[in-house]
């Protein structure tokens, strides 16, 4: 053979595309089937378990209210309480629970919300607990089986749709792992056409070979030919054999889910198949080894053909290069494909290592409010605001009405939330005092701390440890400004007129403690009031028994017993036709309950309140505080943007689809900083914001200042004596809240003050 014929030079450049070819294509097929295989463990060893736990506990807590309810209705509720069937379903939820957050595969928000549902577990427990010591008396046993019930299945906020959130979450992740995507079809796509090339290339290869060699068929090219086409079709039924199981696993779970809950047999059913599935996907570690093969076939087959051509180079002319420095680029021709491997290399790093970095943040901020529904889009508003201008931070938002129960079990666990948005000063003090808040006092600045009054601050040994985010005018009673009644005291007389549901879940009875608060202060002034929330006043003093008398005789036996049985949240305008409630004493943050297309309206408290000084100008208002649990660089940027112009703005701007914009939050009075401006088309905003710049004393809520365990004693108190009000039931109520109060040492502070 002539050393001019160009065979070697040839059989060199077709070697080289073989073994670049065989690469390739392995590593095409490798992902192509790693992306099928890799989803049956994730299934079968995290997805399903994940799925599952969560609907045990879903299944667990609804039989567990069931067995609760029959029970303690029953003959012999007084005796054996919630009964043993209720004991062992809320342990079943809880250790599901538990799991459930641990292998969650619904992600931090995910966790986040299981998390909060266990509060509210704890939650419905000491309802359904209350019940049971509430057994002798079957108002204020009902009461608290309808607010554990309304813990469980409150649209949104509820245990049931907190689950179903992460339900929803969980399968849309599991549909992900058993969908047969674009971004897979395409790199199957990929992985057959390159395959059908490869073959291509080697049988034309063998021509080649038997042109110039005149030898019928090279063994090993044909055997790196039926290794390539046996290694591409036996991943490809592998693989369509694990996507048709994963189909049928998520379709049987899907069904149980829909059918009354997931039952064994389908999980028998499930983990046989997906276990079935597993040597299957550990094929994919013999892809590798079919590279080498076929890389190695391809050299057997090639270089005993090169070497055979031996010959003289002319002079000046270069040696043939081995084939791999085809591949490799060291031939000077050769220097574009080094520079260009050089370069994919760098970019490929680069881009890792530049993922990794976008993976870090500077920080994760996590936020615990008991604001949920409508409150909650409205604030989460202000958390997108922060993120806009803190790209490297994100913030996860938790809204819970049994905010206590989550917060002291996170707290004593060591895995608090960084800011916590509190319902109270006197919970902040609570906090303090365990030492389980920074002090704000090197987070915010002096002068925005010094725009608070002493009356707005939670303080203690003369240090700030939370401040005041919103509020809430609380002395006013609500009607519906389309139909304004004639006489709105005459009306107020009868309390069948009244709105007044009092469940609210561990809280529940708060409302009454508004109510009697709000009687107090109007009757008796603001320097009793201040008494009350500091501790120094008798439960069974004239002024205070006085005080429960009046709501007592607004709500005698039978607005009484619709109190009890109904939620905080069922109230104006949420009942029509006859005996339909007309009016509502409640804070100004109700009215972003209200239907959109009604008109409400208020009256101050004192008008219409029996025994109150009609002129009277001092209101009731309450405040949420804002207080940093963890201490972080992230979480103070947070809190000091709560404080800020540009986050009072967000949270006062207008939606498009709610005229009059009842969701405008309303904020304490700082000095040196005006208010936000309310736009002509807000009369009812413009109101509220009148009354409470006109008032002669705002005061805040005196159960929001007294410590948890005397507002919780309040609490019960307001429904123990709307289970039957009278002297009795009174007295009796009296001289339990007073056996606390001689228990907790009395606070100083101010809690009413002017304008």
């Amino acid at each position: 053979m002539s050393g001019t014929s160009g065979t070697r030079p040839y059989l060199i450049r077709r070697l080289a595309a073989l073994l670049v070819g065989t690469l390739v294509t392995c590593a095409a097929l490798l992902t192509a089937y790693y992306g099928v295989s890799r989803n049956s463990p994730a299934v079968n060893g995290r997805t399903t378990p994940a799925v599952v736990e969560v609907a045990a506990a879903e299944t667990s807590l609804k039989a567990s209210f069931a067995a609760a309810e029959a029970a303690l209705t029953g003959p012999t509720g007084p005796v054996e309480g919630a009964g043993e069937e209720y004991r062992a379903q809320l342990d079943a939820a809880s250790q599901a629970l538990e799991k459930a957050t641990i292998n969650t595969v619904a992600g931090v928000d995910g966790r986040q919300t299981l998390r909060t549902a266990s509060g509210l577990v704890s939650s419905y427990g000491y309802l359904i607990e209350q019940a049971v010591r509430s057994g002798g008396d079957p108002v204020l046993r009902d009461a608290y089986v309808a607010a554990a019930h309304s813990t469980l299945t409150r649209p949104r906020s509820g245990i049931i749709d907190r689950l179903e959130e992460v339900q929803l979450d969980q399968r849309g992740t599991l549909d992900q792992q058993v969908s047969f995507g674009w971004l897979l079809t395409l790199a199957w796509a990929v992985a057959l056409v390159l395959c059908a090339g490869l073959v291509w290339l080697l049988a034309d290869t063998q021509r080649t070979l038997r042109r110039r060699f005149r030898r019928r068929v090279n063994p090993a090219l044909a055997a790196a030919t039926a290794l390539l086409a046996a290694l591409a079709l036996t991943l490809a039924v592998f693989a369509v054999q694990i996507q048709g199981r994963l189909h049928a696993a998520a379709a049987h779970i899907e069904h149980d889910r829909t059918h009354g809950g997931i039952r064994a047999e389908t999980l028998h059913w499930v983990n046989g198949a997906l276990r079935s599935t597993q040597w299957r996907a550990s094929f994919t570690s013999c892809v590798g080894l079919a590279a080498v093969l076929i890389a190695a076939l391809v050299i057997v087959g090639l270089q005993p053909r090169i070497d055979e051509y031996r010959f003289r180079h002319p002079v000046g002319a270069r040696p043939a290069e081995h084939p791999m420095s085809v591949v490799l680029g060291t031939r000077d021709r050769g220097q574009p494909v080094t520079a260009a491997l050089l370069a994919f290399w760098l970019v490929a790093i680069g881009a890792m290592a530049y993922g990794d970095r976008q993976g870090e943040h500077p920080g994760r901020v996590t936020v615990l409010a008991s604001w949920t529904g409508l409150e909650q889009q409205r604030f989460e508003k202000v958390l997108r605001a922060f993120g806009r201008t803190h790209r490297g931070i994100s913030v996860s938002y938790q809204g819970t009405t049994a905010q206590r129960e989550l917060l002291l079990s996170r707290e004593r666990t060591g895995d608090p939330p960084d800011i916590a948005i509190l319902p109270s000063r006197g919970e902040a003090a609570d906090y303090a005092a365990r030492n389980a808040l920074t002090p704000l006092d090197g987070v915010l600045p002096k002068n925005t701390l010094d725009a608070y009054g002493p009356q707005w601050t939670s303080r203690a040994g003369g240090r700030v440890y939370a401040v005041p985010v919103k509020a809430d005018l609380k002395s006013i009673a609500w009607y519906d400004a389309a139909a304004p009644p004639r006489d709105l005291t005459a009306l107020a007389a009868d309390g069948a007129h009244w709105c007044a549901g009092m469940g609210g879940d561990d809280t529940s009875g708060w409302p009454g403690t508004d109510w009697i608060e709000d009687i107090l202060l109007q009757q008796s002034g603001t320097k009793v009031y201040e008494q009350l929330a500091n501790g120094e006043l008798k439960w069974d003093a004239d002024v205070m028994a006085r005080a429960w008398r009046t709501f007592g005789s607004v709500f005698s036996a039978g607005p009484a017993r619709t109190a009890l049985a109904g939620d905080y949240t069922q109230g104006l305008f949420h009942s029509t036709g006859p005996g339909a409630c007309a009016l509502e004493h409640q804070g100004t943050f109700i009215r972003s309950g209200y239907p959109k297309d009604r008109h409400p309206d208020f009256v101050p408290s004192p008008r219409l309140l029996p025994g109150a000084d009609p002129n009277s100008t001092a209101r009731e208002v309450s405040a949420d505080y804002a207080a940093l649990f963890h201490d972080s660089p992230a979480a103070r940027e947070l809190l000091r943007f709560l404080t800020t112009d540009e986050a009072e703005r967000v949270w006062s701007e207008p939606d498009k689809d709610r005229p009059g914009n009842p969701f405008r939050p309303f904020f304490p009075f700082t000095k040196g900083r005006p208010s936000v401006p309310i736009p002509p088309d807000e009369q009812l905003n413009a109101h509220i914001d009148r009354e409470l710049r006109g008032a002669g004393a705002l005061c805040l809520d005196a159960s929001d200042s007294m410590p948890p365990r005397m507002r919780f004693a309040f609490q019960h108190g307001v429904l123990d004596y709307l289970s039957a009000p009278g002297e009795s039931k009174l007295s009796a109520v009296l001289r339990d809240l007073e056996t606390v109060r001689g228990g907790i040492p009395p606070r100083g502070g101010h809690v009413c003050g002017g304008t």
